[in-house]
Parts: structure tokens; C-alpha cells; sequence
């Protein structure tokens, strides 16, 4: 069976009536994703490892129950392949958004709901991933730096997140460590209204966490001190802006070194 009928035959295993299976425009990681148009809604089908496939249902219906919106995930076995389905959170990805020419203020006012959505993060306890085997954000790295390069790149990188995860108790938790434009859900009136890739929600260090959003905040051209000082306004606790920084530092220059090896790897 080919690729194409086998992936198309696991999703109407699961959503039976699909009259259209397409792949989105804009490519997340490079697991399959498809998109399932059916009479009962759009979803999200994503062929994955089954343990952060688990992971991802356990840490998604926890963020759903403190008010972060997510998707609601379902996991699912077709021939000893695993996947997720989830229904599509309606809207644009800020990426989207900001490709569009969304104006820098209302970037802003879209961060801040996104710093109040990481501070209901602080109340989830690490202990909902006791019994599943992929939890911890350096294991997640090693696993997606895997399949988007090679295990020598995992090997060195992800030794470098479970460094840099290394912290005292209390600021160990279940945080989203990729919270980037693509991953940021935006309504019709570009309002803030979801999270999606549930892959990079993991135990992690939150002030790792939080460097790993303002990576991205800062290379698009905003001040990462202002998202830091919402958090801690709003919270009432103190991040380790240091850290932050150094880690906003450290991502920013991976992510380069990673995506020029990736395409001279590819270029072969």
C-alpha cells in the first residue's frame, strides 16, 4: 500500500465520511499532516510517534481545563501506525497574520493574551506525565531534531535543552516550549484563540520556556523585556530574566546553524 492510500485509509478508519483529504499549505514538521473536510467539521489528522502522540492528548486536555485553548485530541492505532485527530481551531496563524501586514501594536496585544495564557501553564503539574515515556522537553527536542535533520544534530542539541532545563522545583512544569506565530491562533478579528503543536508542550523549566517564546518575539523586532514584565505584573513572580535572555540568545543562533546544515543536507 502506498503512502497516500495508507495514510487516506487511516483517517476514514476514523472519520468515515471524509469527502476531502488534503495536506495544509503551510507545513508544520515533517511527520504527515493532513487536513479532513467532513459533513461533521474540519480536522486535523497528524501521523506521529505514538509517545508524543500520548503526551500530547494528556498535556492538551490539561491546558484545556485551566482555559488555554487547544485542540481537543484524540489518539488513534491504524496498522501499528499511531496518529492524532483534533477538530481545527477556526482562524489564521499570526504568521498568517503578520505575512498580511497585521500593524506592530496589535502583534503586541496579541503577546500579551499569549503571556496570560502561559501563566495558567504555572498551575500544571508535571505529575500527569508520570507513566508516559516522552515527557521531558529535551526528549522531545531529540525526537523532532531527528527527523527534521539527524541523530548527530539530536545528540548535541538536545544535550543542549537538557541543560539549559535545569532548575529547582518550583519552576518545573508543563510549559509550551515552541510558542511561535505559527503556533498562535488568531480569530477573524485577530484576537488570540488558540495553541496548537502539542508536541513542543512539555516538562521544561519555565524560564526556558518563556527565553524560547521571546526568541521569537525579539527576531520580530519587539522587545522581549516587555513580555517578561507582563508576566511578572500579572503573576505576582519573578522570572530569571538572565536566563531568559541567554536562552532567547542560544535559540536564536540554533535555529540558523540548524536550518543552514538542514538545507546543505538537503542540497546534496
Amino acid at each position: 500500500m502506498s503512502d497516500v492510500l495508507y495514510h487516506f485509509s487511516a483517517i476514514r478508519s476514523v472519520i468515515p465520511y471524509a469527502f476531502d483529504i488534503t495536506q495544509p499549505k503551510i507545513p508544520g514538521s515533517l511527520r504527515s499532516v493532513f487536513v479532513a473536510h467532513s459533513a461533521d467539521g474540519d480536522f486535523i489528522c497528524k501521523f506521529n510517534h505514538r509517545n508524543l502522540a500520548v503526551k500530547n492528548a494528556i498535556v492538551a486536555n490539561a491546558m484545556s481545563q485551566c482555559g488555554i485553548k487547544v485542540p481537543n485530541i484524540s489518539v488513534h492505532n491504524y496498522k501499528d501506525k499511531w496518529f492524532e485527530v483534533y477538530p481545527i481551531i477556526p482562524g489564521k496563524t499570526l504568521y498568517e497574520n503578520i505575512g498580511a501586514g497585521m500593524p506592530r501594536d496589535q502583534v503586541e496585544s496579541v503577546y500579551a493574551d499569549i503571556v496570560r495564557a502561559f501563566a495558567k501553564m504555572d498551575i500544571i503539574s508535571p505529575n500527569i506525565l508520570a507513566d508516559v515515556k516522552c515527557k521531558h522537553s529535551y526528549q522531545v527536542a531529540k525526537i523532532n531534531i531527528t527527523d527534521a535533520n539527524n541523530a548527530i544534530f539530536a545528540f548535541v542539541f538536545s544535550g543542549a535543552v537538557r541543560y539549559m532545563n535545569q532548575t529547582s522545583p518550583e519552576n518545573r512544569g508543563i510549559y509550551h516550549c515552541g510558542i511561535t506565530p505559527k503556533n498562535i491562533i488568531l480569530d477573524e478579528n485577530g484576537k488570540f484563540s488558540g495553541l496548537v503543536d502539542m508536541d513542543e508542550v512539555a516538562i521544561a523549566d519555565k524560564n526556558y520556556a518563556f527565553g524560547m517564546m521571546a526568541a521569537k518575539y525579539q527576531q520580530l523586532g519587539h522587545n522581549p523585556e516587555n513580555l517578561m514584565n507582563q508576566y511578572e505584573t500579572q503573576t505576582g513572580r519573578k522570572l530569571d530574566r538572565q536566563k531568559i535572555k541567554i536562552i532567547s540568545d542560544m535559540t536564536n543562533m540554533g535555529k540558523a546553524i540548524l536550518w543552514r546544515a538542514n538545507h546543505l543536507i538537503r542540497g546534496r
